[in-house]
């Protein structure tokens, strides 16, 4: 889904950071389940899979479906906003109303395209068209029966759940979990202090490469995978309407944009989700953007005849003739890959007497030195 956002007054105290261990820890399945689409995580999930026994595969392979294509959320077991240690998450899971558990997957098991009218367990209890639509949806027989359960025994399959969870947390997650939050409180100080400083809209703007200002002083946030000829969602901010912003590891390369709309019989109050990466990941997935000069130093070179020139002028300077001779080519042979290097910078001409020589610039040289230091870097 896409959504064009009327921001209103520029009210910080409408904007809310929060984080949970909890759905992180649901998000990081999501990406153990679809590495391809999560290639910066690959190594983590290579050494996660070392640390799966075989009961936990199973539990995973049971509880697929909700995780293979998008992260399964429990936004009324974990609101979004508060923040828990995963002892708490984990007793607000056992604990919560089982439908808070439950109705989250039957929804997800029945949305196409990530969407579908919500139903209530005790509705879809008593709807067989429903179900058997759901479960054509699943596919995957492990999951199926978890569904069938979910249907007859939630309090059963919230208890399997929780119990996966905990043993998966232990596993994969516990031993990092201290430097994963550090990282994420200090994103959102960063972006605390962006807001004050930037204002909200150029704060928004910053969180992502697929959320974009528009000149009325908007955003328009469009998830990569959003049908691009799909109309945005207008969602205009009133003064009693925020925005939570949900900072991820797991999210990378992906954006999560939610509108939930609360209603009472007088008033309607709006809150816009906006789950997105850490700073640092975003950074590692940016293709790196070679200098152009030093692009064009590099494809200068790449031909065996140029670097020959280039060893031989390395060593002193040159004539077209002395190097033709050297290297057993015609002389204009040479003029053309000598043209080729000067015009991208590797060599400069000099008159001497009647004859013209190249020398080898040294700016060249240094900046390819340079160059590739910064793009490969070096051990210190």
């Amino acid at each position: 889904m896409s959504v064009r956002l009327a921001l209103g007054p520029p009210d910080a105290d409408r904007f809310e950071f929060g984080s949970s261990p909890g759905s992180e820890a649901l998000r990081s399945l999501h990406v153990l389940t679809a590495v391809k689409r999560h290639p910066l995580h690959i190594s983590w999930v290579l050494e996660m899979r070392t640390r799966l026994d075989v009961r936990l595969k199973s539990d995973l392979d049971a509880f697929r479906f909700w995780f293979a294509e998008r992260p399964l959320l429990l936004p009324e077991v974990w609101p979004p906003g508060e923040v828990n240690t995963w002892p708490d998450d984990l007793d607000l899971l056992r604990k919560a109303p089982v439908e808070h558990f439950a109705e989250p997957m039957l929804h997800a098991a029945l949305a196409h395209r990530g969407r579908a009218r919500r139903m209530p367990l005790e509705v879809l209890r008593g709807d067989a068209e429903a179900q058997e639509r759901a479960l054509g949806q699943i596919g995957h027989p492990a999951s199926v029966a978890v569904f069938r359960e979910l249907i007859s025994d939630p309090e059963r399959v919230r208890e399997h759940f929780a119990d996966f969870l905990a043993a998966y947390w232990d596993a994969c997650l516990a031993d990092d979990w201290p430097s994963l939050e550090s990282h994420l409180h200090a994103e959102i100080a960063r972006r605390f202090q962006a807001l004050s400083r930037l204002g909200p809209a150029a704060m928004l703007a910053g969180l992502s490469d697929h959320i974009t200002a528009a000149a009325d002083g908007g955003l328009t946030i469009r998830p990569p995978g959003a049908r691009d000829a799909a109309d945005p969602l207008d969602v205009a901010l009133a003064e009693s309407d925020r925005v939570l912003l949900v900072p991820s590891h797991f999210m990378w390369p992906e954006l999560a944009v939610a509108v939930h709309r609360d209603r009472t019989p007088d008033h309607e109050t709006t809150t816009v989700v906006l789950a997105y990466t850490l700073a640092g990941m975003a950074r590692q997935g940016r293709a790196p953007v070679p200098a152009e000069d030093l692009l064009a130093l590099l494809r200068a070179a790449g031909d065996a005849t140029r670097l020959q020139i280039l060893e031989l002028l390395a060593r002193r300077s040159r004539s077209t003739r002395e190097l033709a001779g050297l290297i057993g080519l015609t002389e204009a042979a040479v003029s053309k890959h000598l043209k080729v290097l000067h015009k991208s910078g590797w060599i400069a001409p000099e008159r001497h007497s009647y004859y013209v020589y190249y020398r080898l610039e040294s700016e060249a040289r240094n900046l390819i030195v340079s160059g590739l230091d910064r793009v490969l870097g070096h051990e210190g």
